[in-house]
């Protein structure tokens, strides 16, 4: 089963299979991953042996790595430097509760985790920017992926007109149906931008419950724009993590015993 389409590319490597972004790949500077099964990061027990797995296919340092404990927020940390120095930073005290990270530091890995949330990784090349963040329909609704932007222009004085921005693969408006309440919090949040009709669509009905389909990678593209982001700037992995659930960790197919896929990104 090969991923690869007109944005990204499937590579299989020493048993190792990752997506990556065509348009990122054209800056040596940069290296970054969408990890596919069968690497599973949801660890137990300080067992991080998957992410070391990762990182030196990568040609990454585990030293290097930032995780933080995401818990859908739209808390986003600028790391100037990492706490430990002979470790990898994960789940540190300092990364509680953060679901955005942003970084003109070479040598850090910024990592996400998701299992059918969209990851994002934004870089700006003028400024020598990179960010990562873990935007879920919760976050999506805080507008983690706007506020990131912010922040990089209030911090490292960014242009958005510069800064690219990528979207993994991720439970897409197909499958992402939810009950009545999420679909009104969704529209009266986004209902000012006259396209509701495009953001939720009417599903199925049920166990007698009518159900209702949001598109949160529209959403995405359009609170990005509203920052001025340029639409040619956002590449789109345009794969669904449920419907391709046999490669990609999807909470809605592998059920309470899901896993988590990992989105890396860093700059040398």
């Amino acid at each position: 089963m090969d991923l690869s389409n007109e944005n990204v590319i499937h590579i299989r490597k020493d048993n190792v299979e990752i997506l990556q972004f065509k348009r990122l790949l054209k800056f040596q500077n940069i290296t970054h991953a969408f990890a596919l099964k069968p690497l599973n990061f949801k660890y137990k027990d300080d067992n991080f042996e998957d992410f070391k797995i990762l990182l030196k296919n990568l040609n990454l340092d585990f030293k290097t790595l930032v995780k933080p404990r995401q818990e859908h927020t739209d808390n986003i940390l600028i790391i100037d430097k990492k706490k430990n120095l002979d470790a990898p930073d994960i789940n540190s005290d300092y990364l509680q509760g953060i679901d955005g990270l942003i970084t003109n530091q070479k040598n850090i890995t910024l990592s996400t985790t998701s299992a059918d949330c969209i990851c994002i990784l934004m870089y700006d090349p003028v400024k020598e920017v990179i960010a990562n963040v873990h935007s879920g329909w919760r976050g999506t609704f805080k507008k983690i992926a706007q506020k990131t932007v912010l922040k990089m222009v209030e911090t490292y004085n960014c242009n958005p007109k510069d800064i690219l921005v990528f979207i993994t693969p991720a439970i897409r408006k197909c499958h992402f149906c939810v009950d009545k309440d999420v679909m009104e919090e969704c529209k009266n949040i986004f209902n000012y931008t006259g396209r509701i009709d495009e953001i939720i669509e009417k599903g199925q009905i049920i166990d007698e419950k009518q159900k209702y389909n949001i598109d949160s990678i529209l959403i995405n593209k359009i609170i990005l724009q509203e920052v001025e982001i340029l639409e040619e700037n956002v590449v789109d992995s345009l794969l669904c993590s449920y419907c391709n659930g046999e490669k990609i960790h999807s909470r809605r197919v592998e059920g309470e015993n899901y896993g988590l896929g990992t989105t890396i990104i860093a700059m040398r």
